[in-house]
């Protein structure tokens, strides 16, 4: 049965690594080195909220709303995300070449994806503040030739306080680095909503493994990872993006999607409940390199990943869809 939680607000603090963004941690410290505020940030926010399909946790996305008659109590205005739209694009690129799918003026990234011909994988997806979604993509046997691709932004809208913190690490191919949505500015350091996860793995022949959220029940947060994999090494050096917003009024929510096995070439379509569109989506496979993470393919409210095992005839894969009632 899915469990769906509302307006969580965080309670325990948590970072670590050298940070712009958080504390370091008392007594543990993660793999990455550094986060850097990639976005400016300004006194409002951009949030959504998650439900789950058999667990979950708590997202949020604002945009901007006009308040006639606001009380001046100093009571917090929730927002929500306002004029989703898609942008599209597409063209011939050659491996690793990076692609913008771009947001018209005054809206940003909430979540983007992408759609390559057989035998490639994605190498990064992740948003670009006050531009749209970036994606990259390599060749699966090293092969060097162009080929055509597809890219997409969902853009939105945002509210002030929208912002996107980056930070990185070197981990063992197929692990990950890990981050939260922190702000530490006065008057008191707290958790903010986070809305979306973006990554890339680099170095010659990386791919990405996983851009995910998780909830975290033991603190009372959402964590964001991504993963990758090289097969010229073990190791892979990974950026994580994650997309924060404060005060949101419950409209976003985020579904858990259970893993599921499928063959090579195929995979899951999730679709969001009657009523809503689909924003972004997290994924994570142990085995599979994504070929698709593709958008609205057949209507507003669904999302087709597609991937490939190269060890085998078939993978598992799992991963959250948000949605947003419009």
């Amino acid at each position: 049965m899915a469990a769906k939680v509302k307006n969580l607000r965080p309670l325990a603090a948590w970072a670590g690594g050298e940070t712009l963004t958080a504390p370091p941690a008392p007594t543990w410290v993660p793999s990455w080195k550094e986060t850097v505020l990639l976005s400016r940030r300004s006194p409002i926010s951009l949030p959504g909220t998650p439900r789950v399909r058999s667990m979950v946790a708590v997202l949020t996305l604002t945009a901007a709303t006009a308040v006639v008659g606001a009380p001046s109590s100093g009571a917090t205005v929730r927002h929500r995300l306002t004029g989703l739209e898609m942008v599209q694009e597409s063209g011939k690129v050659s491996p690793y070449e990076a692609r913008t799918a771009h947001c018209p003026k005054g809206k940003q990234p909430v979540g983007g994806g992408f759609d390559l011909p057989e035998g490639h994988s994605v190498a990064a997806s992740f948003p670009v503040a006050d531009s749209g979604w970036l994606v990259k993509a390599r060749s699966d046997n090293g092969d060097t030739t162009p080929f055509e691709m597809t890219w997409y932004a969902m853009c939105a809208t945002p509210s002030p306080g929208y912002r996107i913190i980056k930070t990185s690490g070197v981990v063992p191919n197929r692990h990950g680095v890990g981050m939260e949505c922190w702000n530490d500015a006065p008057p008191y350091p707290h958790y903010e909503d986070m809305v979306n996860v973006g990554g890339e793995a680099k170095g010659p022949t990386a791919a990405l493994t996983g851009a995910d959220m998780s909830y975290q029940p033991s603190r009372t947060y959402i964590r964001g990872f991504a993963g990758g994999a090289r097969t010229d090494s073990d190791t892979v050096e990974v950026d994580l993006y994650v997309i924060c917003s404060e005060n949101s009024d419950g409209s976003a929510d985020w579904y858990k999607e259970e893993r599921g096995s499928y063959l090579n070439g195929d995979g899951p379509t999730w679709t969001c409940p009657r009523g809503t569109s689909s924003v972004g989506v997290g994924f994570f496979s142990w085995e599979a390199f994504l070929r698709s993470s593709k958008p609205h393919a057949t209507g507003k409210s669904d999302w087709k990943l597609t991937g490939v095992n190269p060890s085998g005839p078939g993978y598992e894969i799992s991963g959250n869809l948000i949605c947003e009632r419009y």
